[in-house]
């Protein structure tokens, strides 16, 4: 081994030859391992399908980001028209249909607590959502799916209805489903089960399935349109029992700290346990709310200070 390494030394051109062909062949070996990693790296994921963790009613895929305290005020007025609204009531300014604060954590990316307490029933609500799917974009994922879970509890007094505590219950399972179609248009479908351990009337269901559809239409930079809607697969919820579906439409506002929506709702409450089988209003009678939202971060990891 020697003697040949000797040979090399007094054979300058050899020497380099060699060394020019162990380097070359050092650099097209590492190139092709950092072309297997880079086969290997996380996809890319569509961002911001919708900018706040609700639509109008609906909840939408959104969770809070980790270390993130979401703090969120929701305010439905009375009705504009109809029997309850006109100018005697400054068109439902004078009255709150129903007033939700609440409160959501993002304990991961994709996991999301919250907790909040209504107006309508003295609803104190707990719920979880986690993120199952995101979107990507090379569309090898073409939806983003979130699961929604919640309990809401009621501590009214009233003896004849809560003469069992479990009778103050009822819980929300739903699939969120959207697909950010281009940079302005997001549409989301929204299966839902209720079940509800009291029901007041021997004709409605304590169980109950409804299909739910919304959508977020951004026409700029910090100005979107959304929307959503709800259909109970129901006999008893119909028009004849004075029963109608929960629709709300309106705008998006993205400031500085927080995002700023109104819009126009015809269900008085404001959580899903409620509204989505005790909607008795109608949008054909003017029997519509002015709401808004506005929700406010607070974070808790330096890393989004």
């Amino acid at each position: 081994m020697l003697p040949v390494f000797l040979m090399l030394l007094k054979n300058k051109f050899t020497f380099l030859s060699v060394l020019f062909f162990l380097i070359h062949t050092a650099v097209f070996a590492q190139t092709n391992l950092d072309s297997f990693i880079v086969e290997e790296k996380e996809p890319a994921y569509v961002i911001a399908s919708f900018k706040a963790t609700r639509i109008v009613n609906a909840h939408s895929i959104e969770t809070v980001r980790k270390g993130i305290l979401d703090f969120r005020i929701t305010h439905h007025f009375g009705d504009v028209g109809g029997n309850y609204g006109g100018v005697h009531t400054l068109y439902g300014f004078d009255n709150a249909s129903d007033i939700r604060f609440g409160f959501e954590y993002g304990i991961t990316d994709r996991l999301t607590a919250g907790f909040g307490r209504s107006k309508v029933a003295e609803n104190l609500d707990f719920f979880l959502k986690y993120r199952l799917l995101r979107q990507t974009l090379d569309n090898s994922m073409p939806v983003s799916v979130t699961v929604f879970a919640d309990l809401a509890i009621t501590p009214q007094e009233n003896a004849a209805v809560y003469s069992e505590f479990a009778n103050r219950m009822s819980y929300v399972t739903e699939l969120l489903i959207a697909r950010k179609f281009t940079k302005s248009l997001t549409l989301q479908l929204m299966p839902l089960y209720l079940h509800r351990n009291y029901v007041a009337n021997p004709n409605d269901h304590n169980d109950l399935f409804s299909l739910g559809l919304g959508g977020r239409m951004k026409l700029t930079k910090r100005f979107s349109i959304i929307g959503d809607v709800y259909y109970s697969f129901s006999d008893y919820l119909t028009p004849s029992n004075s029963f109608y579906l929960p629709i709300g439409v309106g705008v998006e506002i993205e400031t500085g700290g927080h995002v700023f929506q109104m819009f126009f709702t015809n269900n008085a409450a404001i959580i899903e346990n409620s509204y989505i089988a005790g909607t008795r209003s109608s949008w054909g009678k003017g029997e519509f709310k002015i709401g808004f939202t506005i929700s406010r971060d607070f974070a808790f990891n330096k890393k989004n200070k």
